[in-house]
């Protein structure tokens, strides 16, 4: 995964999968937490899938309503810890 909007496909799938498909199509802004869209289980399919596709592990502490209120926070996060973990294509 190399960009938010990639992450944006991916949960447009995630989410659809868990609700059945959506209506509007997941844009960065897209307020995941507030709008419904997320549960605590959506969320585990979500980390597991971001981390099987990039490769980041995401720590407990990571889990948190801050990182997922929209894509573009998740987004965010991916590249914090994806950097922290010494991968070169992350931006602080």
């Amino acid at each position: 995964m190399e960009d938010v909007d990639e992450l944006c496909a991916l949960l447009q799938g995630i989410i659809s999968e868990s609700h059945g498909a959506l209506d509007e199509k997941v844009e960065h802004d897209t307020p995941l937490l507030v709008s419904g869209l997320l549960d605590s289980l959506t969320i585990m399919r979500i980390v597991a899938r971001v981390e099987a596709t990039t490769g980041v592990s995401f720590p407990e502490t990571a889990l948190v309503a801050a990182n997922f209120r929209t894509p573009t926070a998740l987004w965010t996060a991916i590249e914090r810890y994806r950097a922290a973990a010494g991968d070169g294509s992350g931006v602080s």
